[in-house]
């Protein structure tokens, strides 16, 4: 009994993606420092084609790195969104109908995002997180992304009530 709840409790763990989220930025920050090790080696030489070869090895993981911490940013401020929302009471319900497969219903979602692009305002991120959140029930992730990094961008510039 005891192994068969420990056994659950690992495989939630590892199916967690957050946990994920560090192991890999862990491992890509483990691989930066050895190739700012592998640079420094070759920059220490004083050839110029090795120092420009020097520098392309720190430039690519360097640049990982950087996409990395953004998307993570990225995630914080979305949770950080949904709890604003959930605390004001503008957060939508989880009410659509579903599919077999779990995804929503897609005549449904599309008449949520008529409502949702009927009251956007550009310039308030309550209305861009929530025509994000009907773009991805209505299946268009590209455009739900942008409009949630705009509402992103939004809210970081907004500042915090007390």
């Amino acid at each position: 009994m005891f192994s068969q709840l420990g056994t659950l409790k690992v495989r939630q763990r590892v199916k967690n993606p957050k946990i994920w989220v560090v192991v890999f930025t862990l491992v890509c920050v483990i691989y930066f420092l050895f190739a700012l090790d592998r640079a420094r080696l070759l920059i220490a030489q004083g050839n110029v084609v090795l120092t420009v070869f020097a520098l392309a090895i720190i430039a690519i993981p360097a640049l990982a790195l950087y996409l990395i911490f953004k998307e993570i940013r990225f995630g914080f401020t979305m949770q950080r969104m949904g709890r604003e929302l959930a605390r004001i009471g503008e957060l939508p319900e989880d009410n659509l109908p579903r599919e077999v497969s779990g995804r929503t219903v897609l005549s449904a979602a599309d008449s949520r995002f008529e409502e949702a692009a009927k009251a956007h305002d550009p310039s308030d991120w309550v209305t861009c997180y929530l025509l994000a959140l009907a773009y991805d029930e209505s299946r268009d992730r590209k455009a739900a992304r942008s409009t949630m990094r705009q509402a992103a961008r939004l809210f970081r510039s907004v500042p915090p009530e007390h």
